[in-house]
């Protein structure tokens, strides 16, 4: 009988273990089917009851822990969240997507010690996460001591006409500001983005203090942020997109009101199972923002841009790491060459911050946290400015965790550069009337400026901007310079100096003989800036020319030199209109001494012998001087540089000799010769000791050159 009662006893008690673990699983199960489809505030209650209640294991059942934090954070029960995740944290099953969430929630909830303490945690020290980069950021420096400094950039103040039910995502509109409102909507969580409940708009009218519900033909249908485009008369909204029953969650869409033709359209690129809201055009019209989940994201939502083509806009893209992370990227708003945002995914106090990064069209710079006060360890998000990029409004649920509307105001912090513009040449001068433009990261002018008679301009601007100075004018290369203020705190003056450089010609001058047009080697060259006075000097090269680079609207006089010849004198003047000069002048042998060198008497090397071209030349000029009796010859031999010197002036004596002897065994009486021989010192171009020449080179040295003195006959 004691054995039947004990069968009874067992069988009793694991039926009873079976249907209470039955029913767990069931509860278990229903839990997760919210939570999936992101029905947070019901998931959050059976997760709390299956944790406080049945005691469910966190070793045994670490997703129902891991849900249960999550449901409580999107719920803003952070207290609840970080009571889970504690737990969570002391078993095997913790992981370090837990330990992440869980040290952003402890940033977000202020408790940084806390945060610290799971930093250190074994399973964010062994993990190679790529987020831990976003972690060492907090602790491994004074990032979050320097967000929590007061910046003077913002003066924040709580708006007055805040009902205290939940206020959000201001929209400017002509007759006042447009807002979304949880008023008459108890117990709903605003701009719950993973569950899509989207709200009515109201507006609010600042001259009279009144607030209305935004109605109208299709107006009336407003749920969730919007957007007014002032210029075409344009309403940008979300709701709610017909239900999907492939896709438990609702998804979301951007809609058109056009309050001229009282017609509504949709976003040509919803897509009917993601999540596309928070639309912004920028000041130019030429870029459409907005938030989605859609594919082809980093991660959570991310901001994404469209381009204007004509009439229409571009194919949706992603608006790159720099700005979108594996967090929420929300609220994109841009202002004046800069992108103001929302995120939960970059470094900040934790929950949702404002950023605010340089903006040139889509390309985007520089982002960076707005810092203290804009900021606080709760959701800061959805700035909207006026016209002045100065003042405007956010949302809050900083204190009591309530979303409030708060006004934001720039302070006119200015930042002067103040620069001097100097020349390049002679002292240096200061240059007065120059041209300054000023162009934004648009490369669109923004200002026009000029140097005083001191050489100085100062160009005013605000922090975190970008711009382009372009410095110049008719007399002067045009100077690029790229200037930012990014990072400046407090007004300054930053002083920079310029130099600008001469425009300048190239100027090719070739000198000749005025009577065979040869060209005439090492002419001396004096270019005079007729103005001035000031001199350059010039020797011509081998080919008779010289090269120079001279100022724009110079008159210059050129007077050409040589031994042996007549001076010439020539006017010339650069202009701005062309960049490369070129000028002949024509210089005419003295008739007294004329110098002749026959290009082909030249000699091999190491040789005196006279070659076949070279004795036909000797011809012809043993028949010149039979023909000019009154014409008496000097004979000058030279080397090229390769041997000894006397060496060299032995051969080049030689040479002499081996033409005077053809001459006179031509028939020309020797008394009317003179030699005089030069080796290796009068070298026509650079081949000279220890350089490396061609041996063409080398061998327009090795010459004979001729000197005619004219006489009366006796």
């Amino acid at each position: 009988m004691m054995v039947l009662n004990r069968f009874w006893l067992t069988l009793v008690v694991v039926l009873f273990v079976s249907a209470f673990t039955f029913s767990q699983e069931k509860k278990i199960a229903k839990a997760l089917i919210e939570f999936e489809v992101k029905n947070y505030k019901v998931s959050s209650k059976l997760y709390a009851k299956l944790i406080k209640a049945d005691s469910l294991d966190p070793q045994i059942y670490p997703d129902v822990y891991r849900n249960g934090a999550i449901s409580s954070i999107k719920i803003k029960k952070y207290t609840e969240a970080k009571h889970f995740y504690s737990k969570l944290s002391k078993t095997d099953q913790f992981s370090f997507e837990d330990a992440f969430n869980y040290i952003q929630l402890m940033i977000y909830i202020g408790a940084s010690e806390d945060a610290k303490k799971m930093y250190a945690h074994p399973i964010v020290s062994a993990s190679n996460d790529p987020r831990l980069n976003l972690l060492e950021v907090y602790f491994q420096g004074t990032y979050l001591e320097e967000l929590r400094q007061d910046s003077i950039k913002y003066k924040v103040e709580l708006a007055t006409f805040n009902l205290e039910k939940g206020d959000y995502t201001p929209a400017y509109y002509p007759k006042g500001l447009a807002l979304t409102s949880t008023i008459k909507k108890k117990n709903k969580t605003p701009w719950l983005i993973e569950n899509s409940i989207l709200l009515p708009s109201y507006l609010y009218n600042d001259s009279t203090k009144i607030r209305k519900k935004i109605k109208g033909n299709g107006v009336h249908k407003f749920k969730g942020v919007a957007f007014y485009d002032s210029i075409e008369k344009l309403w940008y909204f979300s709701k709610v997109l017909p239900k999907n029953k492939k896709q438990p969650a609702n998804a979301v869409g951007i809609f058109v009101y056009n309050e001229l033709t009282k017609k509504e359209r949709k976003f040509s690129f919803n897509e009917k199972n993601a999540f596309s809201s928070h639309a912004n055009i920028s000041t130019d019209h030429q870029v459409f923002w907005f938030a989605s989940d859609r594919e082809g994201g980093l991660g959570g939502l991310d901001i994404w841009y469209c381009t204007r083509d004509q009439n229409r806009w571009s194919e949706p893209m992603n608006a790159g790491s720099l700005i979108n992370t594996s967090g929420d990227e929300i609220f994109p708003f841009e202002s004046d060459g800069k992108l103001y945002f929302t995120s939960n995914g970059h470094p900040g106090f934790g929950g949702f911050d404002i950023f605010v990064a340089a903006a040139n069209g889509f390309e985007i710079a520089n982002v960076k946290n707005a810092g203290y006060p804009m900021n606080t360890n709760a959701d800061d998000y959805s700035i909207v400015l006026d016209k002045t990029h100065l003042h405007g409004f956010f949302t809050s649920n900083r204190g009591d965790l309530k979303d409030r509307l708060y006004t934001v105001s720039l302070n006119d912090v200015t930042v002067d550069f103040e620069s001097y513009v100097f020349s390049n040449v002679g002292n240096h001068n200061v240059l007065s009337g120059i041209r300054v433009l000023v162009m934004n990261n648009r490369s669109r002018i923004i200002d026009t400026l000029y140097t005083d008679e001191n050489g100085k301009f100062v160009f005013k601007t605000k922090p975190d901007l970008q711009f382009t100075l372009l410095i110049g004018d008719g007399d002067h290369e045009p100077l690029a310079v790229d200037i930012n203020t990014f990072g400046i705190k407090k007004s300054e003056v930053i002083e920079k100096n310029f130099t600008l450089e001469e425009k300048m010609v190239s100027f090719d001058l070739l000198v000749t003989d005025v009577e065979n047009s040869y060209a005439v080697p090492a002419a001396n060259i004096e270019l005079k800036n007729i103005e001035t006075g000031k001199n350059l000097e010039f020797t011509t090269d081998f080919y008779g020319k010289i090269k120079a680079n001279l100022p724009f609207n110079v008159n210059y006089q050129i007077t050409a030199t040589k031994l042996g010849y007549d001076p010439s004198v020539k006017q010339f003047k650069t202009t701005d209109t062309i960049r490369k000069l070129q000028e002949k002048i024509e210089i005419r042998k003295t008739p007294e001494l004329i110098t002749m060198r026959l290009d082909n008497i030249s000699y091999a090397y190491n040789s005196f012998g006279l070659s076949d071209i070279g004795k036909s030349e000797l011809d012809t000029l043993a028949a010149f001087l039979k023909e000019n009796p009154v014409v008496k010859m000097k004979v000058s031999s030279h080397t090229d540089s390769r041997g000894k010197s006397a060496y060299n002036m032995d051969l080049s004596k030689k040479r002499s000799e081996s033409c005077v002897n053809y001459i006179i065994a031509k028939g020309i009486n020797r008394d009317r010769i003179t030699v005089e021989n030069f080796g290796e010192t009068k070298l026509l171009n650079q081949c000279s000791d220890g350089i490396e020449c061609s041996e063409e080179l080398h061998k327009v040295n090795r010459r004979t050159e001729f000197i005619f003195t004219f006489h009366e006959k006796e």
